[in-house]
């Protein structure tokens, strides 16, 4: 097999040069030579040019990730024939997740006839008892699903142990799809790759784009939507310039089993760490000897149905990026190894660079900015090079989508985005230079970090950012010192503004750091359901049924369990009439701590259960409860945003107890459910809903509204009929609809108390805290209820599929009160 570079990368190889060359020529002509020492001009000079060359490289990659994708044949591709093995790898990550998308697509497979030619894994590398317990109680009675096998000694770590599968089950398997624990991989996506490879014998590694799930925090937003914008056109324009000399990203990429055992068994490096001994960043080294034994390596740029999880702290982002830093350093001496590809060079060249570019930034601003190196005005000409480059990624992102050309909404949303991105990059870049910076001369003075395995807690600095802001003030000084001694004070002011862009976010670095950790403002309700919800299981009274909705009253019901139970018995008699049978599959959208999940599962024996739920709190109540119930393998708990799309598979019955005004609309709630309700499938919504039309509300009506849905932090309240008018329009009928208000209790003692503390802490500004918006929301809908403007309604809709259904308008739908 030729070792040569594509067409496409040799032009993009003299494009980026003569770009480079360009800057250099024009940051020639903007120093001041006459008053700078010759050696430091030619250091700064060169210095640039490095860094510049790998910024215009990587924008010309975007600009070639322009070009439209292969159209994809839309027919049905024929079923797989390989036979292929799905490989999740832990190492103490939590395996409830692992244990749920595994079940997920196991089920997938075996709908899509493959469940016989596929077998998953889970291999795992945790040692530490608790977590080890842990996993072993996720992955219990799950054997006719996958195969759990735990390594006592995590000798090798993720290479060790892939080298451990291929010694005991490589010889039965073609191909291997490895994931991280964090990973998510869809059956069509897996079959898609499957196919890629079965039609070329020489095809050894394909590498799928990549998608960021959903995070909590501004810090993990920030990183998702970066990757959003910039990700899939990269992703393409990478694809396109390495033609078959691709690269290996280390997870969600299919592999050749006779490929991979070429260059699994890699050797540590000679000499102690951190240049020696292990290789930490291996997938590149794996992708660079496959391409050398003759294997193609393709990426396809396609990153939907292929998702992972990225760090939701800054220190778990940097503790990843110090092994990184070391991984990528270590490749300086394996750069230069006989018979690589051209190509595989560059890939080991940019992770490089990646990491000396942030000492060479910091060094070009002290120098330029003491005054150690004197520039005239001119110098701005090659600055506006750099910025555009660095721009270029972001506004071919947005050329990329043409469809927002046709909606002018969408064009909105995406500048948002945009100008969001790049307002939040910029502070954290920064910090990120100093700390990528202070990795590089860690390692250079022959600091060692090892291998930190992914599941490990981190812990946040007590000083954490204490560095970042001396290191500004030293940058302050460095460039503002010099100049008051030797210039003129108002040399000094100048040098100052002129850092300022990279000092200011290095000086409130222990502000900016609390900032990213902590969760977005889209996630309130988290933050209020974790600060809530064990009150709610104390004080509430329902804490023994699990309960966080309001208990039903009805005939027959005497204690406050079983008036929090009653709403799951309507739920589960409404689904079984529905469906005609006991579901086999139950989603619970808002799940809480479990309740209902709990309830119906004691009922359905056979079904399997999914609750989602955006509160960690939350998540973490419901896996203890369901492992004490021994329910663990069909009971299972996700923290997410249930209106954000997921890889979960269908269900039968999907329920949302007092759950579906969280979303910011019926329309987005819907669409949502839809995702998650198999066709011909019950959707059950059990919820406070307005019993008048809001146009129709007086103003104390409409205030006490506002009150209720600031107080519980609410996206909206419909009217029942609003509802069920947006449900049939998408593709829902409705089966059922009921007014449960009259089996509320409205006159507690705490029910009258509220009517006095509520609107006092809503006077006094107190909705934002947790406990007082709780007071100040509850009250309001009590009261609203006493008006006869709310009602609690139970709404039960069929999904239209290809069963026949008998559709009912909500005005002929089933009224009254049951029992």
């Amino acid at each position: 097999m030729r070792h040569a570079l594509t067409r496409a990368r040799l032009r993009h190889i003299y494009v980026t040069t003569g770009l480079t060359a360009a800057l250099g020529v024009l940051l020639l002509n903007g120093l001041d030579l006459g008053a700078t020492h010759p050696a430091l001009s030619a250091l700064v000079l060169v210095l640039f040019v490095i860094n510049s060359y790998m910024l215009i490289s990587a924008a010309g990659v975007t600009v070639v990730g322009l070009a439209r994708a292969p159209s994809r044949d839309v027919t049905t591709p024929p079923p797989p024939e390989d036979r292929c093995a799905v490989l999740w790898l832990l190492c103490g990550e939590p395996p409830e997740p692992v244990a749920l998308r595994a079940a997920a697509l196991r089920g997938a497979l075996d709908r899509a006839g493959q469940g016989a030619r596929t077998q998953i894994f889970v291999l795992s590398d945790t040692t530490e008892p608790e977590a080890v317990a842990r996993e072993q109680a996720a992955f219990r009675g799950m054997d006719g699903l996958l195969i759990y096998r735990r390594r006592t000694q995590a000798k090798g770590r993720k290479p060790g142990n892939l080298q451990d599968w291929l010694t005991v089950y490589g010889a039965d398997f073609d191909t291997m799809l490895v994931l991280d624990a964090d990973s998510g991989f869809s059956n069509e996506r897996l079959a898609q790759l499957r196919q890629r490879m079965a039609a070329d014998p020489k095809l050894g590694l394909v590498q799928s784009g990549i998608s960021l799930r959903p995070a909590a925090t501004r810090f993990g937003q920030m990183q998702r939507l970066s990757s959003r914008l910039s990700g899939p056109v990269f992703a393409n324009g990478l694809s396109r310039l390495s033609g078959d000399a691709g690269n290996y990203w280390g997870h969600n990429a299919l592999l050749r089993v006779r490929a991979f055992e070429q260059v699994a068994n890699l050797p540590d490096l000679s000499g102690p760490p951190p240049f020696g001994g292990p290789v930490l960043s291996h997938d590149f080294i794996e992708a660079a000897y496959l391409r050398r034994a003759g294997w193609k390596i393709v990426i396809d740029a396609d990153h939907r149905g292929s998702f992972e999880d990225a760090p939701e702290t800054l220190a778990a982002h940097l503790r990843r990026d110090r092994r990184w830093a070391q991984g990528n350093l270590q490749h300086l001496r394996m750069i230069g190894a006989a018979g690589l590809h051209p190509s595989s060079r560059l890939h080991l060249l940019a992770g490089i660079q990646s990491y000396l570019s942030a000492p060479i930034w910091l060094l070009l601003v002290v120098m330029t900015g003491s005054g150690a190196v004197h520039a005239t005005a001119g110098v701005i000409f090659p600055l506006l090079g750099v910025l555009i480059a660095l721009l270029v990624p972001k506004l071919v992102a947005v050329l990329a989508r043409r469809d927002l050309w046709r909606h002018h909404w969408r064009r909105g949303i995406m500048m948002r985005a945009l100008w969001t991105e790049l307002a939040l990059t910029t502070l954290f870049a920064p910090i990120s230079m100093v700390r990528r910076t202070g990795f590089v001369v860690a390692v250079l003075m022959g600091r060692a970090q090892g291998w930190v395995p992914s599941g490990l807690a981190v812990r946040t600095p007590r000083l954490q950012g204490m560095a970042e802001s001396l290191v500004g003030l030293v940058i302050v000084a460095m460039v503002t010192l010099p100049q008051a001694l030797i210039s003129s004070l108002s040399a000094a002011q100048m040098s100052g503004l002129l850092v300022m862009p990279v000092a200011f976010p290095l000086l409130f670095a222990p502000l900016l750091y609390r900032w990213f950790d902590r969760v977005g403002g889209c996630n309130a309700v988290a933050a209020y359901y974790d600060a809530s919800t064990r009150r709610f299981l104390n004080v509430g009274g329902s804490g023994a049924a699990l309960a966080i909705h309001r208990p039903l009253w009805a005939e027959g019901v005497s204690t406050i369990e079983q008036a929090s139970h009653h709403v799951n018995d309507l739920i589960a008699d409404a689904a079984e009439g529905a469906l005609g049978h006991p579901p086999r599959s139950v989603r619970d959208m808002g799940c809480g701590v479990g309740g209902s999940v709990f309830h119906l599962a004691q009922r359905w024996p056979d079904a399997d259960l999914c609750g989602i739920t955006i509160s960690e709190e939350q998540v973490q109540i419901a896996q203890h409860v369901a492992t004490e119930r021994g329910l663990a393998q069909r009971c299972r708990f996700i923290r997410s945003d249930f209106t954000l799309p997921m890889t979960l598979p269908g269900a039968e019955l999907v329920i949302a107890v007092e759950s579906h005004v969280h979303a910011r609309s019926a329309a987005q709630f819907l669409a949502a459910a839809q995702r998650h309700v198999l066709p011909d499938g019950v959707l059950i919504v059990v919820d406070d809903m307005l019993a008048l039309p809001p146009n129709a509300l007086s103003d104390p009506d409409a205030a006490r509204l506002e009150a209720f849905r600031r107080g519980w932090r609410l996206g909206h309240v419909p009217a029942r009929s609003s509802l069920l008018d947006a449900a049939r329009e998408i593709g829902f009928d409705a089966v059922q609809s009921l007014d449960l208000t009259p089996l509320l209790k409205l006159d507690r003692l705490r029910d009258h108390a509220l009517r006095f503390v509520g609107p006092v802490a809503d006077r006094l500004g107190l909705a934002q805290v947790p406990l007082f918006g709780n007071m100040i929301g509850g009250n309001a809908l009590t009261e609203g209820y006493r008006a006869g403007v709310m009602c609690y309604s139970f709404v039960v809709l069929q999904r239209r599929g290809l069963a026949s259904h008998v559709r009912l308008d909500h005005a002929d739908a089933a009224s009254g009160i049951p029992a």
